[in-house]
């Protein structure tokens, strides 16, 4: 049986306990400032906050913060990504259409740190050094994946090169939505300024590739008849060096009257495609050809050839015969 119910079975040992229990709780009222009488009503369930002193501004969330505070520190950056097609993120029709938004955050990441630190790039992603290429084109992918849904796997990315490798997103150099780059460096002996954007931004790493266009020989960049992406997509993989279609299909979307399908296609077709006798950028060979005598190139390849040919020479023009050297519907030695 426990204490409490032994003294509670002791009638007389509970009546002197009771008149001491009561003293004692009367004496602890009094000392912690209670009272006797009726209970005080209750406190309101929620009070209404302390009003903020005038001058005093919460530190704003990382929702609130906008260009005008980025401008505070990157003035320049942001009075030149107003003029691009960026700036149209921090607009009412985004919004409306997408929800608020913030570009600086849109990009970089959550900024309050950032904010908080008074700058760094250690605490926010600044798409620097420390950063690996992939995730800086991960996150312009984010917006730009249906546009682009294969770059993460073409020659450029495999590379190295990020999106901003060749856009400016900061500074655009023009008003183009591509915002590309162009390059800054004078290769002689042509003005980078006689040459689209386009080029101008490719010849920034392939600058051995644009002194091919100075030949006699070429495609027509330099008149601006045509540009790099007229042949290369950059944006995705292919097995040709990006060309827009694999073996032929690139060039006979302009060349048509070589296309085909021929009853008798040159052998050289169906492997390497036109590049087996042309040059593409340029040549100092008449139709571009990788040698600059006929007998020489077809040589290369048809090192045997039917006896009654050992008469000719290096000088014969094998095309004098074979005239459909690109593909017959008539004759499988491409005479007609």
């Amino acid at each position: 049986m426990s204490p409490i119910s032994r003294i509670a079975r002791r009638p007389a040992l509970r009546r002197a306990l009771v008149p001491g229990a009561l003293a004692g709780i009367l004496l602890l009222t009094v000392l912690l400032g209670g009272s006797a009488g009726p209970p005080a009503a209750a406190a309101p369930a929620s009070a209404p906050p302390p009003q903020e002193e005038p001058g005093e501004a919460a530190e704003p969330a990382a929702a609130e913060y906008d260009l005008e505070l980025c401008g505070a520190c990157h003035e320049d950056v942001v009075a030149s990504f107003g003029r691009g097609p960026h700036a149209w993120i921090d607009s009412a029709e985004w919004a409306e259409e997408h929800g608020p938004s913030f570009s600086c955050a849109s990009c970089h990441g959550d900024l309050t740190q950032h904010v908080e630190e008074g700058g760094g790039t250690d605490n926010v992603f600044a798409f620097g050094p420390e950063t690996t290429p992939l995730a800086q084109s991960g996150v312009c992918l984010t917006c730009h994946g249906d546009e682009h849904p294969r770059f993460l796997h073409s020659q450029h990315s495999r590379a190295g090169v990020t999106c901003a490798t060749c856009h400016d997103v900061h500074h655009p150099q023009t008003a183009s939505v591509s915002l590309l780059r162009g390059s800054q460096t004078a290769l002689p002996p042509r003005p980078m300024d006689d040459l689209s954007l386009a080029t101008r931004t490719c010849a920034e790493c392939h600058s051995a590739v644009l002194t091919q266009f100075e030949f006699n020989e070429r495609h027509r960049l330099q008149e601006g008849v045509m540009e790099c992406q007229s042949c290369h997509d950059p944006h995705a993989p292919s097995p040709r060096g990006t060309l827009l279609a694999a073996h032929e299909q690139g060039c006979v979307s302009c060349h048509t009257d070589k296309e085909g399908p021929f009853v008798f296609e040159h052998g050289s077709i169906q492997v390497e495609g036109c590049t087996a006798c042309h040059t593409p950028h340029g040549s100092p060979n008449r139709h571009l050809l990788t040698f600059q005598r006929t007998a020489e190139l077809c040589f290369s390849c048809h090192a045997a050839v039917p006896g009654f040919h050992s008469r000719f020479t290096l000088a014969t023009v094998c095309t004098n015969c074979h005239s459909s050297i690109h593909g017959s519907n008539f004759d499988r030695f491409f005479l007609k």
